[in-house]
């Protein structure tokens, strides 16, 4: 009977040596584990949250640059002085791709605020009616600023198929 036991003191004893082992070995190690796992949950969180404050980032440097853009467009489109000439000269060219005739213009006095002019421009002129919205539209598009104010429109006591217009437009520019 006593070869028995042997055994199993040789079971428990070996037993008790894998439970101490556990306990000063593989039980720290785990606990460093676990805290490692916390670290690393914390930094990946942080690495998410610094992710989105990067695109984040990302999209405000696009819009500036967008904005940028647009405001460098908005400059060429209210230039540093008046530059009437080269803008009449647009504005009569239209005129002519629409197909409008009598044209008739007459500044008036600058209109002058703290950074920027406004030029009151009175332009007279007859045509069809798809003619003068032409004419009407192709000036809104222009790449100055330039706005209609007025516009009259009357037909043509002699021709009633077409309109005497007489438009009020303002032209802007930067008061330098």
């Amino acid at each position: 009977m006593k070869l028995i036991g042997k055994p199993i003191h040789i079971a428990l004893g070996t037993m008790a040596i894998a439970a101490a082992f556990a306990a000063g070995v593989v039980a720290p190690h785990m606990r460093h584990v676990r805290t490692v796992r916390q670290q690393v949950a914390s930094v990946q969180g942080n690495l998410e949250f610094l992710g989105t404050r990067i695109d984040r980032a990302q999209k405000i440097f696009e819009t500036t640059r967008d904005k940028e853009a647009a405001l460098k467009t908005f400059d060429a489109a209210i230039p540093e002085n008046v530059q009437l000439g080269e803008f009449l000269e647009s504005v009569d060219r239209l005129a002519q791709e629409a197909g409008v005739e009598d044209k008739n213009v007459t500044p008036a006095e600058a209109i002058i605020q703290k950074d920027i002019g406004c030029l009151p421009i009175q332009i007279r002129f007859t045509g069809r009616f798809a003619s003068v919205y032409t004419f009407l539209e192709k000036v809104e598009r222009l790449p100055r600023v330039a706005r209609v104010q007025q516009l009259e429109l009357s037909a043509d006591d002699e021709t009633p198929e077409l309109l005497i217009s007489t438009m009020t437009l303002h032209v802007y520019f930067r008061n330098s």
